[in-house]
């Protein structure tokens, strides 16, 4: 799993040289950095979706439900901060590949994840499913974790493009500020 998070960061090194070389060195900054706080605002989605399949295989093996609070905070946060690290490389990399789809990236991370997660949950379980079962309730919560987060990702990239960057990079590069009355 380290090959790919290093193959990942190449390529997301290599996708932020390539859009400085459209956009400009400020702009892809400020648009990295808008990536940044995109993906760990829409990766509270990972975070509540890593909380409920949690929850669904300590039920599943009949242990009492403890909810805390500052157990479920804990697991929100930490599975939410990978959201960073997967908006920038949506941004940088695979954006423009996928045609802007949040759904289609989506669908990509829940079929790169479902084998990891599922092998995961087959160790913590203490009985052991039906493949179909095991597959069916994995996707199930492994599509509830990425794909709201990658369609949250991607709105919150459109409204930056859109209307943010222009009236915040304008404003603070121009050389002769416009105030209106």
């Amino acid at each position: 799993m380290i090959y790919l998070a290093a193959i990942a960061l190449l390529l997301t090194i290599f996708g932020f040289i390539r859009k400085t070389r459209q956009n400009g060195l400020r702009v892809e900054i400020f648009d990295s950095i808008f990536a940044v706080f995109a993906g760990l605002a829409a990766g509270l989605f990972i975070g509540f979706g890593a909380r409920i399949g949690m929850g669904a295989i300590a039920y599943s093996n009949g242990d009492a439900h403890r909810l805390s609070v500052s157990g479920s905070l804990q697991v929100i946060l930490l599975f939410s901060s990978f959201g960073i690290g997967l908006g920038l490389f949506y941004a940088l990399v695979l954006r423009d590949l996928l045609r802007r789809s949040g759904f289609a990236f989506g669908a990509l991370i829940t079929l790169c994840t479902l084998y990891p997660f599922s092998e995961a949950a087959v160790q913590v379980m203490r009985f052991q499913p039906t493949t179909a079962s095991l597959i069916f309730f994995t996707g199930i919560f492994t599509a509830l974790m990425w794909l709201p987060f990658a369609v949250a990702l991607e709105k919150l990239l459109k409204l930056w493009q859109r209307g943010f960057r222009k009236a915040i990079l304008s404003g603070l590069f121009c050389k002769k500020a416009e105030t209106r009355l």
